[in-house]
């Protein structure tokens, strides 16, 4: 070891005297000038008063992302601090160290970095540094998907901060608590974390934590498609982001931002948030994963709004730079995203590989919001028979379910209602179909209630239908339709699935020339309806400035059409219905007091499916006889309608319907195996997710391992060697499990 002068120490202490100065402004590049007027002497005096001056200089050129400068000058830190042993700066340096190893794709020479500091810290008696250590850890874990380890890490983290009382440190780790709990789908246990974590940075003052917690739980809002909620986190992070003048965290807003955009409809304003945030990105960090995921949500767009080459273009510089980190979410993404490109540019085949090769590694990933995402794009894909696009399109409902994200649920529950309409309207006879004169129900509520629908009928009030989705207002509201006016017409629309502008001219018409694209006139919904029943799905989420319309229309019982100057008579029967509380929203000033008023004279509420389970073997019977799963006087078994009634159903009658419907895929599939045993396959995955199971983890996972085979071999079409790539096991352990369940392929089915 070289003997430090006293000189030498005096003049290192006062350079990181100095520069700790500067760095408390911030001014990162004066730092890196003072460290290299000073590198020659810094290099002769060596010793640890050295190690920390180039420690800081290291730092500074990882905060101006200068990587390489800051890995050889960290190395150089290291190599002076080291001859003193394993002190503290030891330990800080090697968590720079790890930071920028992590920042240059060097995972795991990262994780020996930060394992090496906790392991001083731990040796020091540095709790508060153990804690920093591990969170860094947890963080690299994160970035690679592997959440089980991040979540240990982070676990450990927080036991040590709260004994410290260190409130700053547990803001910090709930934020990566929240942030895990999102990827990996428990939305509610993320919200909760995200939640405290702006709490305490809120306390403490700190706004760069502040605005992260603030672009997470925006992020966790637009997975559960409650968009008002994301934009207003969002708003929320981008003034404390400006402040704190953090390009990084200003790429983040703006992707999240122009992802929120698409995802709600708004192209132009996507394109604009989205590139510039690529412009930012790349000004910072060229070629990374920061720029890498803003050139995938370009490419999503781009798919949105059928701009092919540009999408291309983006997902193949965005998988270039990914696959050096082999991030398996952005890539499974990716491939996605290579789906729908190659299946719209006439490259089936590599369309059909690409949406497989998506979903493998999204399933490898454990993530279920991605994956999910990429099941629905291979649901509609034409590239795919029906039975495999309903058990996709299956596959995506379970997993929305176990994450109780209620829009996107519905949303799936609906494709498979068109996707199976559809099949049977290109084959009429394969099902009787319900008629509109049907409710079914034994529950007293609901049957008095129909009771009365004759009477109402004969006044012209509204019917205001409330209940969560999928309880069966529209079948309440044909049902009324039916017995009041049979012979006029049954027109539905629902207000949440059109723009604004969309809405409006569907709702009230237009004369020609009312707007550009107006070329003929057109009677609008609430004209086309006369003489029958108007249903307005969704009410609560009807624009306030359509509201005021509606409104007008209802109490002069005429409309005038966008572009006209004329009232058009309307003879009609209104029925509004919503999922939402309208008495809230009006306390809230989102909804009109006088349209309420209006709606509500005659308001019914049906109940869920999970509070008048009494339905639910009737339901089972009907559907499962109109599918041909029984015959109409056969008597459903015991154990079948225990499963079903044991079940929550947050989907309500939808997600039974969608039960039978997959049952029936499964029962096609095979020729021995009762409807008991393919039952216990259909409610495995809800098992394993969360919802109401019996029995041992043992046989649970024996439910949920068979519906995985079946499932496999509906989308391998019977073939027990596409089934064994898809699950990636031996074919001769796919031939055992068959033969260990009792399942026997058609004849017809293919080895």
């Amino acid at each position: 070891m070289k003997n430090v002068n006293t000189n030498d120490r005096g003049f290192c202490d006062s350079i990181a005297h100095f520069m700790a100065t500067l760095r408390e402004k911030r001014d990162f590049a004066a730092i890196i000038r003072q460290y290299e007027a000073n590198r020659s002497l810094l290099e002769e005096a060596g010793g640890s008063s050295a190690g920390a001056v180039v420690h800081q200089a290291a730092q500074a050129y990882a905060s101006l992302h200068q990587n390489a400068a800051a890995l050889r000058t960290a190395r150089m830190a290291h190599t002076m601090a080291a001859a003193d042993g394993d002190t503290i700066l030891l330990a800080e340096i090697f968590l720079t160290l790890g930071g920028i190893l992590r920042d240059l794709g060097e995972f795991k020479g990262a994780e020996k970095a930060f394992r090496d500091a906790e392991s001083i810290f731990r040796r020091n008696d540095c709790p508060e540094g153990q804690s920093r250590a591990l969170n860094h850890l947890g963080g690299l874990f994160f970035r690679q998907k592997d959440y089980r380890n991040a979540l240990a890490c982070l676990m450990d983290a927080v036991e040590i901060a709260r004994t410290l009382g260190d409130k700053k440190k547990l803001a910090f780790m709930m934020g990566n608590i929240g942030r895990i709990h999102a990827f990996t789908g428990d939305l509610a246990q993320a919200e909760k974390h995200l939640n405290l974590n702006v709490e305490l940075s809120t306390e403490l003052g700190d706004q760069i934590e502040t605005a992260r917690a603030y672009l997470s739980l925006g992020y966790l809002y637009i997975q559960r498609a409650e968009y008002a909620k994301a934009e207003e986190a969002l708003d929320h992070a981008y003034p404390l982001i400006v402040a704190e003048q953090s390009r990084r965290d200003e790429v983040i807003y703006l992707t999240y931002l122009g992802e929120l955009q698409y995802r709600s409809g708004r192209y132009p304003e996507s394109d604009r948030s989205l590139n510039r945030a690529l412009s930012v990105a790349e000004k910072i960090a060229p070629n990374s994963t920061l720029a890498a995921r803003v050139m995938r949500h370009l490419a999503e767009l781009m798919v949105r709004t059928q701009q092919y080459r540009q999408a291309q273009r983006f997902t193949a510089r965005a998988l270039t730079i990914y696959n050096k980190t082999d991030d398996k979410v952005e890539i499974g993404a990716l491939m996605k995203l290579s789906g729908q490109i190659a299946e719209a540019t006439g490259q089936n085949g590599k369309a059909v590989e690409a949406f497989a090769a998506s979903i493998t590694m999204l399933s490898e990933a454990d993530v279920r919001w991605e994956k999910a995402d990429a099941l629905k794009a291979a649901g509609t894909s034409k590239l795919f028979s029906v039975r495999e696009r309903m058990t996709f399109l299956f596959r995506a409902e379970e997993l929305y379910v176990a994450s109780k994200i209620a829009a996107l649920r519905d949303d799936v529950s609906r494709m498979i209602q068109d996707l199976d309409t559809a099949a049977h309207d290109a084959h009429p006879a394969k099902t009787a179909g319900t008629t509109n004169r049907e409710y079914l129900t034994v529950n007293p509520i609901i049957k008095q209630f129909l009771s009365q629908l004759p009477a109402l009928g004969r006044s012209d009030l509204a019917i205001l239908l409330t209940g969560e989705t999928g309880v069966g207002k529209d079948q309440m509201a044909r049902y009324y339709h039916s017995i009041i006016r049979p012979a006029g017409p049954f027109v539905a629309i629902n207000c949440a699935s059109l723009p604004e502008t969309l809405l409006e001219s569907e709702l009230f018409g237009y004369r020609k020339g009312a707007f550009t694209g107006a070329d003929t006139n057109k009677p609008g919904l609430l004209v086309s309806a006369g003489g029958g029943v108007l249903m307005l799905d969704e009410i609560g989420d009807m624009p306030l400035s359509l509201q005021a319309k509606l409104l007008r229309v209802i109490e002069r019982r005429a409309v005038v059409p966008l572009g006209g100057t004329t009232e058009v008579a309307i003879d009609i029967r209104l029925v509004a219905a919503t999922n939402r509380d309208l008495e809230s929203m009006v306390a809230d000033g989102t909804f009109r007091r006088d349209l309420y008023y209006r709606l509500s004279g005659i308001t019914f509420h049906i109940p869920a499916l999970r509070e008048r389970k009494e339905d639910i073997a009737l339901l089972l019977h009907h559907f499962m006889a109109e599918r041909g799963l029984l015959d109409d006087n056969a008597r459903l078994p015991a154990e079948l309608v225990h499963q079903f009634v044991e079940y929550d159903w947050p989907g309500n009658v939808r997600e039974l319907v969608n039960k039978v419907k997959r049952l029936e895929i499964m029962a096609q599939m095979v020729v021995e195996g009762d409807l008991v045993e393919l039952a216990r396959s259909v409610f495995a995955g809800d098992k394993l997710t969360g919802s109401k199971g019996t029995g041992s983890l043992f046989n649970r996972v024996i439910e949920f391992e068979r519906m995985l085979i079946l499932e496999a071999l509906m989308a391998a079409h019977g073939n027990k060697c596409e089934a064994a790539r898809l699950l990636g096991v031996h074919e001769a352990t796919v031939r055992t499990k068959l033969k260990r369940y009792g399942i026997s392929l058609p004849s017809s089915a293919p080895n």
